[in-house]
C-alpha cells in the first residue's frame, strides 16, 4: 500500500511540469560543418547561419579529409591519409561532437565529392570520373550511374532528391542521378563546396574562408561574410549542413514533437490542448516539418498524462519505445490496447489506470521488456494475454488489477512459460509463478507465488496451492474479494509475505497453516474477517511481522487456534496470543485427532535433528528434491524403490524442507541440520 502511495506522489510530481511540456520550442541553432584545408588543422569545425564567428571544434586529431557528408545520423567521410577510404563517424547531435572515423570501405578509387540524398537514403559520390552510390546500410556495395561528360568537381542535394554539380571547368548545373549527366545553368568563377540546409533548401557555398548562399535556379551567389573564430579564418576542404541544425521542438497538427539524438526521427511530448485534448488519438508513423520527414519512434515522458478526455488509441508501427506514465491515467480510452510489432520497450506506468480499455491486451512480438506498473490497474482489460517470445523482463506490478481471462506466453520464450496450460506467468528459472488470472491452475512445480500475483483479481473463488510451493509473497492474494470457501497452507510452505491475504473478506471457511511455516509477514490475513475456523499444523509458532504480531491476524474472524498435541502453551507464550482477541488468538485448543493425518505417504525421515545424513522410508519412491528455508532447490534427484538417502554434510546448517514424490502422492517434511 505504501509503495502504491508512494509511486502516486512520483506520477503527480512529473505531472507537474505537464503543462509545460506542451509549448513547443525551437533552437533556430543551425549548424554548418567544413574541414579546413591545412593538413596540421584537420579539425571538423562548426559554425552557426546566425553567427559565422561562432566557430568551434566539433572534432580534431583525424586523418586527412577530402570530403564528407551526414547520412543516417552519422557523419560519412572519405580519409585520403594513407590511400582512399570510405569512413564512418559517430555524432553526437546533443554536443555537438563527431567521433573518430570507422573504416567501411577500404581502397576505393579518388573521389572528389559525396552528398547524402534524402530522397532515396542512398550516400551519392564523385569518383573517377563517374557517379557512384551506395547504401549506407551496405557501403561496400556500389551502383556506377554512369560516367560524368563534364569532369565532375562538387556536388549538393536537396531534401526532394534534386541534385546540382560544379565542374572542375566552372560550370554549375543540375546532375541527373540515373544517367550521371549535367544540365549546365550558369558558368561560376568559384570551385565551390556546396551543400544545402535541410530544413530551409537553400543552397551554400564556401570558398576561401566565406560562406556563400547560391540560388540553384541560377548559379549566381552572395558572399554572406568570412567563417572565422576571431582572428582565424577557415578554408574548408568540404561543406555539409547536419539535421542537427533542425529546431528541437515542433508541432504538426494537434500533437507536439521533439527531435531525437539521432536528428532523423522524434518523440512525441504531448498535445497541442494539454490534458483538455479530446477524441481519437492517432499518432503516426513519421511527420514532415519544414522539408524534412521524421520517423516517429518514442512517446515521450508523461506525454498524453491525465488526457482523460481522449477515447481511442492507435500507436503506429514505427514506434520502439513507450516512455514511462506516457498514457498514465488516460481513463477514457476504450477498445482493445494495441502495442505494435515495432515496439521494444515498455516503461515503467505507460498505461496505469487506463481502466477504461475494454478489451484485449496485444504485445508486439518486438516488445522485450515490460516495466512495472505499465499496465497495473487496467481493469477493462479481460481477454488473454499472450507474452510473446522476446519478453525477457516483467517489472514488479505490471498486470496487478487487470482481469485477464487467461494468460499464454509463447513456447519460444526462455524467460517465461505458462506450462501445464495453467493461465498464468511463471519465471523458467526460478519457477516463481509471477502473474496468475481467475482461471490460473497452479502446477505442482512451482516453488513461489510471486509478490503481487494474484492481487486484486476478481472472480476467482477459490485457491489451490500444491504441496511444491515454498514461500507466498507480499500481497500475492491481497484484495481478492471474490475467494470463498477454505484456505489450506500446504506443509511445504514456510515464508508467507506481507499483506498475503489482506482483507480476503469472501474466505469463509477453514484456514489451515501447514506444519512448515516459520514466518508470516506484517498484515498477512488481516481483515480475513469471515474465516470460520484457525488451524496451525506447525509445533513451533511461527514469528509474525514486527510489533504487535505485525497485525498478521488484525481484524480477523475467528478468535481460536487449533494448535497440535502438546502445543498450547507454547502458542500461549508467542506473539500469537492476544488477551483481546484483536490482533490474535484468546484461546488456544488441541485437536491430535483433527490435525493428524488420516495416510501418510512417507514412512519415516530420520534421524531428526540431523547432524550429516537422513534416511527416507517410503513406498515407492519416484524423486526427492531439498529446499532450503529461503525456498532455494540445493539438491534434486529421481529415485527409485522404498528408501533414500541424502547428506546434509556439504549444507550450511540450518532449517531444510524434503519433498518426497512417491507414486501415491508428495508429501514435505522438515527437517533441522545442526
Amino acid at each position: 500500500m505504501m509503495k502504491k502511495t508512494f509511486y502516486l506522489v512520483l506520477l503527480l510530481l512529473a505531472f507537474a511540469g505537464f503543462a509545460k511540456a506542451q509549448g513547443p520550442a525551437s533552437t533556430a541553432n543551425w549548424f554548418g560543418y567544413i574541414l579546413p584545408s591545412s593538413p596540421a588543422e584537420y579539425k571538423y569545425i562548426s559554425f552557426t547561419m546566425q553567427d559565422l564567428g561562432s566557430v568551434s571544434v566539433a572534432s580534431d586529431e583525424l586523418p586527412a579529409v577530402s570530403t564528407a557528408t551526414f547520412a543516417d545520423g552519422y557523419v560519412w567521410s572519405v580519409n585520403n591519409d594513407n590511400g582512399y577510404n570510405i569512413c564512418r563517424s559517430s555524432f553526437d547531435a546533443a554536443n555537438n561532437l563527431i567521433g573518430a572515423p570507422e573504416v567501411m570501405v577500404a581502397s576505393v578509387p579518388y573521389v572528389n565529392d559525396m552528398a547524402y540524398n534524402p530522397a532515396d537514403g542512398l550516400v551519392y559520390i564523385i569518383t573517377n570520373e563517374h557517379l557512384k552510390s551506395f547504401d549506407p546500410a551496405n557501403p561496400g556495395n556500389m551502383q556506377d550511374h554512369g560516367a560524368i561528360e563534364h569532369d565532375g568537381f562538387k556536388l549538393a542535394i536537396n531534401m526532394e532528391g534534386d541534385a546540382y554539380m560544379i565542374s572542375s571547368w566552372g560550370e554549375f548545373g543540375s546532375l541527373n542521378l540515373s544517367n550521371a549527366q549535367l544540365t549546365v545553368i550558369n558558368s561560376i568563377d568559384l570551385p565551390i563546396k556546396m551543400a544545402f540546409d535541410m530544413l530551409t533548401g537553400e543552397l551554400f557555398g564556401a570558398h576561401y574562408g566565406n560562406l556563400y548562399q547560391l540560388d540553384p535556379n541560377t548559379g549566381t551567389y552572395t558572399m554572406l561574410g568570412a567563417l572565422h573564430d576571431g582572428s582565424t579564418g577557415y578554408d574548408p576542404t568540404c561543406l555539409f549542413m547536419t539535421y542537427g541544425s533542425t529546431p528541437s521542438e515542433f508541432t504538426v497538427g494537434d500533437l507536439i514533437y521533439r527531435v531525437n539524438a539521432d536528428n532523423v526521427s522524434v518523440t512525441v511530448i504531448g498535445h497541442v490542448d494539454g490534458y483538455n485534448a479530446q477524441g481519437a488519438l492517432n499518432i503516426p508513423e513519421s511527420v514532415s516539418y519544414e522539408g524534412h520527414n521524421y520517423a516517429v519512434t518514442v512517446i515521450g515522458n508523461t506525454a498524453f498524462m491525465y488526457c482523460f478526455y481522449l477515447t481511442s488509441l492507435t500507436l503506429p508501427n514505427s514506434v520502439t519505445t513507450i516512455e514511462e506514465g506516457a498514457f498514465a491515467y488516460c481513463s477514457g480510452f476504450t477498445g482493445d490496447l494495441v502495442i505494435p510489432n515495432s515496439v521494444v520497450t515498455i516503461e515503467p506506468s505507460a498505461f496505469f489506470t487506463c481502466y477504461g480499455f475494454d478489451g484485449d491486451l496485444i504485445l508486439g512480438t518486438g516488445v522485450t521488456s515490460i516495466g512495472a506498473w505499465a499496465f497495473n490497474s487496467c481493469d477493462g482489460l479481460t481477454g488473454v494475454l499472450n507474452i510473446p517470445s522476446n519478453v525477457a523482463s516483467i517489472g514488479e506490478d505490471a498486470f496487478v488489477y487487470c482481469n485477464f481471462s487467461g494468460m499464454v506466453v509463447d513456447p519460444e520464450n526462455p524467460n517465461y512459460d505458462s506450462r501445464n496450460d495453467c493461465n498464468a506467468i511463471i519465471a523458467t528459472s526460478t519457477n516463481e509463478l509471477a502473474y496468475g488470472c481467475k482461471n490460473t491452475v497452479i502446477p505442482n512445480t512451482v516453488t513461489a507465488i510471486g509478490n503481487n500475483a494474484f492481487k486484486g483479481i476478481t472472480g476467482m473463488t477459490s485457491i489451490e496451492m500444491p504441496d511444491s510451493v515454498v514461500s507466498i509473497g507480499d500481497n500475492a492474494f491481497a484484495l481478492c474479494f471474490d475467494l470463498t470457501g477454505d484456505l489450506v497452507i500446504p506443509n511445504s510452505v514456510t515464508h508467507i509475505g506481507e499483506s498475503a491475504f489482506f482483507q480476503c473478506e469472501g474466505l469463509d471457511g477453514k484456514l489451515v497453516l501447514g506444519e512448515s511455516v516459520s514466518y508470516i509477514g506484517d498484515w498477512a490475513f488481516r481483515k480475513c474477517s469471515h474465516i470460520s475456523e484457525a488451524v496451525s499444523l506447525a509445533t513451533t509458532p511461527a514469528t509474525l511481522g514486527n510489533d504487535l504480531g505485525g497485525m498478521v491476524f488484525a481484524e480477523f474472524g475467528m478468535p481460536v487456534l487449533t494448535v497440535p498435541c502438546g502445543c498450547v502453551e507454547v502458542y500461549q507464550n508467542s506473539a500469537w496470543y492476544d488477551p483481546y482477541g484483536m490482533v490474535g488468538f484468546y484461546e488456544f485448543v488441541e485437536d491430535c485427532t483433527a490435525i493428524a493425518e488420516v495416510e501418510s505417504v512417507v514412512t519415516a525421515v530420520y534421524p531428526n535433528p540431523t547432524y550429516g545424513k537422513v534416511k527416507i522410508e517410503a513406498e515407492n519412491i519416484q524423486k526427492v528434491t531439498v529446499f532450503n528455508i529461503l525456498g532455494e532447490k540445493v539438491f534434486e534427484t529421481s529415485a527409485d524403490g522404498d528408501a533414500f538417502e541424502y547428506d546434509f554434510s556439504s549444507q550450511k546448517a540450518g532449517v531444510y524442507l524434503i519433498k518426497v514424490e512417491t507414486a501415491k502422492g508428495i508429501k514435505t517434511t522438515r527437517v533441522t541440520v545442526r
